[in-house]
C-alpha cells in the first residue's frame, strides 16, 4: 500500500503528507455525513489516495471492483460526491472527457495534461502570489477559484513511435 502522498503546503509548494492519516481524514468526513464506511467505501478511498494519475470515477470504479465484484457505478460517484461536499476531494472537469479526481491535494493547484494518453500530473510549483485578490482589484470581479493546467506530451509518450502520436484531442 502507499505509504505517501502529496499535499499543497500553504507557499503552494507540494509535500509529502502520510497516507494513513489522509485516509483517516477521508473516513472521518464521510462517518460526520453518517456514511458508513463499508469495505467498498474503503476501497474506494484507498483507490483515489494510491493513484498518482487522477482517476476518473470509471477507473475507480476498476479499481474497487477488483476486490469487489458487485460495487456499482452508482456507490462510486454518490461517494465521491459526498467526498466532493466536505473538501476531501478536487474534481478537476474537463469538458470533452471524464472528469479526474484528486484526493491527495484538495485545494486548486496546477497539472500537468498529457494530450496523447490523458494522464493528469500534478506539477511541483510555487502557485502565484495572490493572484485571486489581483484579478479580482483589477476587474471587479469576485473571483473564487484558479484552475492552471499545462497541456503537452508526456515523455511516456514522447518515447513512442511517430505513428501513434496525434492525441485524443479529449482533453
Amino acid at each position: 500500500m502507499l505509504q505517501q502522498a502529496f499535499r499543497e503546503s500553504s507557499e503552494g509548494m507540494m509535500q509529502i503528507v502520510n497516507f494513513d492519516k489522509r485516509l483517516t481524514e477521508m473516513k472521518i468526513a464521510l462517518r460526520e455525513k453518517g456514511v458508513a464506511i463499508t469495505r467498498k467505501r474503503a476501497k474506494l478511498l484507498e483507490v483515489l489516495l494510491a493513484s498518482d494519475r487522477h482517476p476518473s470515477a470509471s477507473e475507480i470504479h476498476q479499481g474497487v471492483q477488483a476486490a469487489y465484484p458487485g460495487t456499482s457505478l452508482a456507490t462510486i460517484y454518490n461517494t465521491i460526491e459526498i467526498l466532493k461536499d466536505t473538501g476531501q476531494v478536487l474534481e478537476i472537469e474537463f469538458s470533452g472527457s471524464a472528469n479526474r479526481y484528486d484526493g491527495r491535494l484538495t485545494t486548486p493547484h496546477p497539472h500537468l495534461v498529457c494530450l496523447q494518453c490523458e494522464k493528469v500530473e500534478d506539477v511541483e510549483i510555487a502557485a502565484p502570489l495572490d493572484p485571486l485578490d489581483r484579478v479580482s482589484d483589477l476587474t471587479g470581479y469576485e473571483i473564487v477559484r484558479l484552475r492552471t493546467d499545462y497541456y503537452g506530451t508526456c515523455p511516456d509518450c514522447l518515447n513512442l513511435s511517430p505513428s501513434t502520436a496525434g492525441g485524443k484531442g479529449g482533453l
